[in-house]
C-alpha cells in the first residue's frame, strides 16, 4: 500500500524518505509572491518573511493536477493507495484530492485526517506503522479512524499578532494582551480549530497542556507524541524534556511547524498531540 499526504503533515524529512512516503506540496503566497511549501522556502525563512511582512501569508491547496501526478506516481509502486490529508474543515485540499481522484479513474481511498500539522503527520505514520504490521487495507482504514478519533491536539500561542493581520483580532485587542500577557492554548476538536483558554503567562499555559497530557497519563506511555515549533527549537526542546520526564512515552517526534498551519500559529507556538 502507498501512503500520500500533503506537506501539511509537518513530517520530518527523514521520516517521509523511511516509509517512502508521496507528499503533494500546498501553495504559500507572502508579499504576492508564490512558493511551493517546503520545495521553494525552507520553514526558517518563511518564519523570517512572515515577520517583516505587514500581512498575513496566504496558503492555498494544491491543483488537481498535483494529486493526478502523485496518483500516477503511486501506482507504479502499489496497487492500493491511501491518500492522507489536512481537516476538510480547514482547507480544501482534501475535496481537491477527491475531485483529483475521480479525474484520475482509479480507486484511491481519500481519508480525512480532521486534523493538521502533526495531528496529521502522526496519522500518516500510524497508516504506515499499521501497513508494516501486515493488515489488508480495509484494516487500515478501520484502525486509522479509531486512532485519529482518539488523537488530541493542542496549540500554545506565543502572540496574537497574526489573528490581527488576518482582521480576526484588533490591535488594541492585542495591546491589551500583551499588557497582561495573556497567552491562549487552542485545540482541535471535530477537525476545526478552537480556542480553549486564555492564561496569564507562559508557564501557566504550558502547564496547562501538560495537564491535558496528564489526563491521559495511563495510555502515553504507549504512545508517540508529536510536537511542531514555530521556529522556537529550544522551547520545543524543553517542553519533550519535560513530557520524557513526567510520562516516558514510546517516542516524542520534534518538528518545525510549517507555513500552512504556522501561519496562524504564528513565531513562538507550539503544538502538542498526542
Amino acid at each position: 500500500m502507498q501512503i500520500i499526504t500533503d506537506s501539511s503533515c509537518d513530517l520530518p524529512k527523514e521520516l517521509i524518505e523511511r516509509h517512502d512516503i508521496i507528499v503533494v506540496p500546498l501553495n504559500i503566497e507572502i508579499d504576492e509572491k508564490s512558493y511551493l511549501d517546503g520545495i521553494e522556502l525552507s520553514h526558517h525563512d518563511f518564519y523570517d518573511k512572515m515577520a517583516k511582512s505587514s500581512t498575513l501569508p496566504k496558503t492555498s491547496q494544491p491543483s488537481p493536477h498535483s494529486f493526478i501526478e502523485a496518483f500516477k506516481e503511486a501506482a507504479k509502486k502499489k496497487k492500493d493507495i491511501l491518500s492522507v490529508h489536512l481537516s476538510s474543515k480547514l482547507s480544501g485540499t482534501f475535496e481537491t484530492a477527491a475531485l483529483a481522484r475521480e479525474l484520475f479513474g482509479e480507486e484511491v481511498h481519500i481519508f480525512d485526517s480532521l486534523s493538521g500539522s502533526m495531528g496529521l503527520g502522526l496519522q500518516v505514520l500510524k497508516a504506515c506503522k499499521l501497513i508494516e504490521e501486515g493488515l489488508d487495507f480495509n484494516g487500515v482504514i478501520e484502525k486509522l479512524k479509531e486512532y485519529r478519533d482518539q488523537l488530541k491536539v493542542y496549540v500554545y500561542l506565543e502572540t496574537i499578532e497574526n489573528a490581527v493581520k488576518g482582521g480576526r483580532v484588533s490591535r488594541t485587542k492585542e495591546i491589551i494582551a500583551n499588557l497582561l500577557n495573556v497567552k491562549v492554548v487552542v485545540h482541535v476538536e471535530d477537525g476545526y480549530v478552537k480556542i480553549l483558554k486564555s492564561l496569564r503567562g507562559k508557564k501557566k499555559a504550558i502547564n496547562f497542556m501538560m495537564d491535558k497530557l496528564a489526563e491521559q497519563q495511563e495510555t502515553i506511555k504507549d504512545k508517540v507524541i508529536g510536537i511542531t515549533h514555530c521556529d522556537c527549537l529550544e522551547d520545543a526542546i524543553a517542553l519533550k524534556d519535560e513530557i520524557m520526564k513526567r510520562f516516558n512515552p514510546e517516542n516524542v517526534i520534534i518538528t518545525t511547524m510549517g507555513p500552512v498551519i504556522g501561519t496562524h500559529a504564528g513565531h513562538g507556538g507550539l503544538l502538542v498531540t498526542f
